[in-house]
């Protein structure tokens, strides 16, 4: 007997447990801890609390989101090792079938792909890895037990993630969508703009098109959130403390998306666990 799972099931579980964990985290802030959670050195109304303030001091939000978050870390590690397992796969067929007449692209044009995704691949396994244990640092390290500690795990988080997303999405162009048949002319921009894909008959495109999108998004959304972290921080404009919130809480829903998105990534990819037969003596 064969027992198979889906390993798609890892990054979409992920995806339902973080989004669950931060929406419920919210909510028992909001409605337990309000006045508490919205106060700050600026001594102004907020409408909005900060993710620090949400997760990191009372409970029983804190204790909601840290549960959550470890039963997610399990999850993300495999989807890091499977990410680098089927990327490398990708990078070999792509060689195989250039060398077997297969491709219409010159042979050129796939060796400085390989010879890129030599050093795309592992980067990106490394910049997520580095990302997953950044995140440890401003999870279960609250701003209130080392405020230096947290800052430098939420900075290193939001770096590597843009990073990671960044490499990761030149791989998935790399091994799925430059040498497709229809795209060889077609320019990265056009076909993350222009291109309208269905999630269940072009999960590739779909996949590529939207974590391209949403890695921009994160970056645009850090840069933005700086200019309300120097107004709460040095100047304390009205509201400011909430604004930062909401491009913060922006930022790590943008996260968690891009990082369901790999289920579709996944498609087709299966643990399989079964028993061996023994020869009989």
């Amino acid at each position: 007997m064969t027992f198979k799972l889906s390993a798609s099931l890892l990054p979409l579980s992920y995806g339902i447990i973080a989004m669950g964990s931060f929406i419920t985290t919210l909510f028992l802030a909001c409605y337990l801890h309000f006045e508490r959670v919205t106060k700050n050195h600026c001594k102004m109304y907020e409408f909005l609390p900060s993710i620090s303030s949400t997760i990191g001091d009372f409970s029983p939000e804190m204790n909601v989101y840290r549960y959550g978050m470890a039963l997610t870390s399990g999850l993300r590690l495999g989807t890091i090792y499977l990410n680098h397992h089927v990327s490398t796969e990708e990078k070999n067929n792509l060689l195989a079938q250039s060398n077997s007449g297969r491709k219409s692209f010159t042979s050129s044009s796939v060796l400085e792909s390989v010879r890129r995704l030599g050093y795309l691949i592992p980067m990106s396994t490394v910049f997520d890895t580095i990302r997953v244990f950044s995140a440890g640092g401003w999870i279960y390290i609250s701003s209130s037990e080392h405020l230096f500690s947290h800052q430098v795990g939420f900075v290193s988080y939001v770096i590597f993630s843009f990073l990671y997303m960044y490499t990761h999405c030149a791989v998935l162009y790399h091994t799925k969508i430059k040498f497709r048949a229809g795209f060889e002319n077609q320019s990265v921009s056009s076909i993350i703009f222009k291109g309208n894909y269905s999630p269940k008959t072009q999960k590739d495109l779909f996949s590529f098109k939207w974590k391209a999108i949403l890695g921009i998004a994160h970056f645009l959304l850090f840069v933005g959130s700086l200019k309300y972290f120097v107004d709460h921080t040095f100047y304390c404009v009205y509201l400011s403390y909430s604004k930062y919130s909401i491009f913060e809480w922006l930022l790590a829903t943008t996260n968690i998306l891009y990082d369901t998105l790999t289920y579709l990534d996944f498609d087709g990819l299966y643990f399989t666990l079964h028993r061996e037969k023994k020869s009989s003596i």
